[in-house]
């Protein structure tokens, strides 16, 4: 029997992206005593199941409101914040709209982008792929952080002064340009240093 992955999250909400008691017990239920499921550090669940329940079992999850990704070498779902200042005050709807744009994009290698409401930047963002800060009104968007391996580091700033209504479209443009130039199993972060920030602006219009 033929087994498939994919990937379970939450909905972006207020407290962040994280799973209530109610949906742990929908997803047992709905895939099964014979799926395997691992936990991941992308907010993430991954379930392995048999490929003849999968496509069911996806849309019975989404008709839960939860929310599923495919697997592989693609832009994992948005890593948020909590929102502890509000949901509009720290953008939650900016982050939603972002998050349905860009997760699930084929990229050479898996992508990790994060969202923070405010400087605090409790969502980490200056060490994933790109991040991106709220500032009031306004976005700033960082990329190349690492947070692993010998060769950790922060982010660059891209670009600042981001309107909302321009921030998906932009983070876009730079996920497009890694789609386009990138090799094969390059992480973003080596993309970053060998493309050089001066020429994603270039490229992308910054």
């Amino acid at each position: 029997m033929n087994r498939v992955k994919f990937a379970v999250s939450p909905e972006i909400r207020v407290g962040g992206a994280v799973f209530t008691p109610k949906d742990m017990v929908a997803i047992g239920e709905i895939v099964g005593e014979d799926a395997q499921i691992e936990l991941t550090t992308f907010q993430q669940l991954i379930v392995e199941m048999s490929e003849e329940k999968a496509d069911e079992a996806k849309q019975a999850l989404r008709d839960f409101g939860l929310c599923v990704y495919e697997v592989g070498s693609v832009v994992k779902n948005l890593s948020v914040c909590t929102f502890c200042k509000g949901a509009e005050v720290e953008g939650l709807q900016a982050a939603r709209d972002l998050n349905e744009t860009i997760a699930g994009m084929p990229v050479p290698f898996t992508m990790r982008v994060g969202y923070t409401g405010c400087p605090n930047a409790c969502g980490e963002p200056l060490v994933k792929d790109i991040g991106i800060v709220k500032r009031k009104d306004m976005f700033e968007i960082y990329i190349g952080g690492q947070s692993k391996s010998m060769e950790a580091k922060t982010a660059d700033l891209l670009v600042d002064q981001v309107r909302e209504e321009e921030l998906s479209t932009v983070v876009k443009s730079v996920i497009t340009l890694y789609q386009e130039k990138g090799k094969k199993r390059e992480k973003f972060s080596k993309f970053v240093q060998r493309y050089g920030v001066d020429n994603i602006r270039k490229e992308c219009g910054l």
